[in-house]
């Protein structure tokens, strides 16, 4: 795999098409996630190869992907042509990041995302995330209430959240610390007061549980083995009960990431606490320190 990836690297980027990235990134990142989220990415990858495929990495501009954008936005809707957008993002962030290829930087950082453009999807009213969290709450599995607090009060992404082990939370020092997650690199995520007491439930009742070190999970499986807890169905029976509209972790952590802007963080502040991409601004916001960032989070606590 290494002397692949070398000899990929080595190519030059008129004789690598957007179809050769898109294939490598299916067979070797999209194919570990769930089958969900491998079957979207593979559909979402067939169309912008149809459309795109030709086009080699040296053509690969900031004008011809707007073009693509522009184009797309008159056949499907806003959110659509932003899904296009984010997987070809990670595609091209992949094969910089992880595959060396010599690209300048990514040319989708100079287009606007559609959802910037047309404003962001739905976000929770006061009283909808109220009673979200209630019917989360009261669900048989404690565990759908805790993800989903955590999600809201800290703008963590679904998987990250589902794959957390219990050795990277540290109450104590009010920090997650997360490991690189597929193309995304490791990072520390301050927690708030209102963040601290769903880990600080769920901590305690996983306590006993020595055949995982996962923080969320579900039934030992076949061969008796725990994998992470699955969480999109026992949430749509949450949200129905509750008699909400759909809304997916996304979209939650959508809404974290504006009640953090709200509030008045700013944008390297909600990069280094959520990781968010979509923000569209550099990686600056490493530099900032711990301390400060949970001065921030403490003055939207009630």
């Amino acid at each position: 795999m290494e002397e692949s990836a070398e000899s990929f690297a080595a190519l030059p980027l008129t004789e690598l098409s957007l179809r050769d990235l898109l294939q490598r990134y299916l067979t070797e990142i999209s194919s570990k996630k769930s089958p969900v989220s491998h079957a979207q990415e593979s559909r979402i990858a067939q169309h912008l190869s149809n459309r795109l495929g030709e086009t080699s990495l040296a053509e690969l501009t900031p004008l011809l992907l707007s073009q693509f954008r522009a184009t797309r936005m008159q056949e499907a809707s806003a959110a659509t042509v932003s899904r296009d957008l984010s997987l070809l993002t990670e595609v091209i962030e992949t094969a910089i990041n992880l595959w060396h290829l010599p690209l300048t930087g990514n040319p989708l950082r100079s287009v606007a995302d559609p959802l910037e453009v047309h404003g962001r999807g739905r976000l929770l009213r006061p009283g909808e995330r109220l009673r979200l969290i209630n019917a989360c709450s009261r669900h048989s599995n404690p565990m759908l209430g805790w993800v989903v607090r955590i999600i809201l009060a800290t703008g963590m992404r679904k998987m990250e959240v589902l794959h957390l082990q219990r050795q990277h939370v540290d109450l104590t020092q009010r920090v997650v610390h997360l490991p690189r997650t597929g193309i995304f690199p490791p990072r520390d995520v301050p927690l708030s007061r209102e963040a601290v007491k769903p880990f600080q439930e769920a901590l305690s009742f996983v306590r006993d549980i020595s055949d995982t070190p996962l923080l969320f999970f579900g039934e030992p499986g076949k061969f008796a083995i725990r994998r992470p807890y699955a969480i999109d169905r026992v949430l749509r029976q949450a949200l129905n009960r509750a008699r909400l509209k759909p809304f997916s972790c996304d979209e939650l952590r959508d809404d974290a990431i504006h009640r953090f802007r709200e509030a008045g963080l700013s944008e390297e502040e909600v990069v280094a606490i959520t990781g968010a991409r979509t923000l569209r601004i550099d990686r600056r916001a490493a530099h900032l320190q711990l301390a400060a960032l949970l001065a921030r989070l403490d003055q939207l606590d009630p």
